[in-house]
């Protein structure tokens, strides 16, 4: 299924992703703090985010590396920077700066830094060894990429039960898997040997598993249906696919679902790769 359409982020699917923020975010919240005490960042270290969105990430790393390091967030999509910038001034962090920027072609302000993160973030590029190549060049000799990417589509219950209920009422475009996607570097070993093209070593690929709520915290069944419709941009598809196509792809959404509801939450299973690669100089 073609869930986070990723062609125009400076547009549409920018626009889509900061309408739904509160339920995006709330949804990655788990994996984005598993992810920060997995990387362990210190007091005074120099970070980059990529991908940042609208910055939650990247404002708890500032807090976390203190008034003596300083982090650069950095995404395509100006309405993210935008927002991101707005909740930097409101949280009164000086330490911290958002650069609206392609990381596959752009210098990032502040380089070098010790370590490059991303939550979700590095996907999307069209060439991922020439992106790598060009955000290991803002890394010190030395320095450290540890980011969180999605591990396969098939241990990632959100996102296949959703898809296969859709392409049931609708004909969804498939997409290219080598492509950009949520789903790129779902393959350890081709990742791993995308990294060591771009100039990483030692690369690490850990396994993280754990339940997420779709459509966000405290999201109702109906609000987790919607989410999917809306955010993911189905709501269209299934409506141009004939009549009644949405209200039956909905109701069977509703059925399937209901059975992972658990503290309030639709808690589904996810599971992503925690990356780490380190720049030799």
């Amino acid at each position: 299924m073609s869930d986070i359409v990723t062609e125009d982020w400076t547009g549409e699917v920018g626009n889509r992703w900061l309408a739904h923020i509160d339920q995006f975010e709330s949804m990655i919240a788990p994996v984005g703090m598993a992810l920060l005490a997995a990387a362990d960042f210190q007091p005074g270290e120099r970070i980059v985010d990529v991908g940042c969105g609208g910055g939650l990430t990247t404002l708890e790393i500032a807090r976390t590396v203190g008034p003596d390091g300083r982090v650069a967030g950095i995404d395509i999509a100006p309405q993210l920077i935008a927002l991101a910038n707005r909740r930097r001034d409101a949280a009164g962090l000086t330490n911290c700066t958002f650069q609206c920027a392609d990381g596959q072609v752009a210098a990032a302000e502040g380089a070098p830094f010790d370590r490059l993160t991303s939550r979700f973030g590095v996907m999307f590029f069209g060439d991922s060894t020439a992106a790598f190549s060009n955000m290991r060049s803002w890394l010190r000799p030395g320095g450290e990429a540890v980011f969180a990417c999605w591990a396969s589509p098939m241990l990632n219950p959100w996102i296949g039960i959703v898809g296969a209920i859709i392409n049931r009422f609708a004909d969804v475009p498939q997409r290219d898997p080598d492509g950009p996607g949520p789903f790129r570097f779902g393959d350890a070993d081709q990742t791993t040997a995308m990294l060591n093209a771009a100039g990483f070593s030692d690369v690490e690929m850990t396994l993280h598993q754990a339940d997420q709520p779709l459509g966000g915290s405290g999201a109702s069944v109906a609000e987790a249906v919607s989410f999917v419709l809306d955010a993911m941009a189905m709501r269209d598809v299934l409506s141009a696919a004939g009549p009644d196509k949405l209200a039956e792809a909905e109701a069977t959404l509703i059925e399937a679902l209901g059975g992972y509801v658990r503290d309030g939450s639709v808690m589904m299973p996810g599971a992503s790769w925690f990356v780490r690669a380190r720049n030799p100089g």
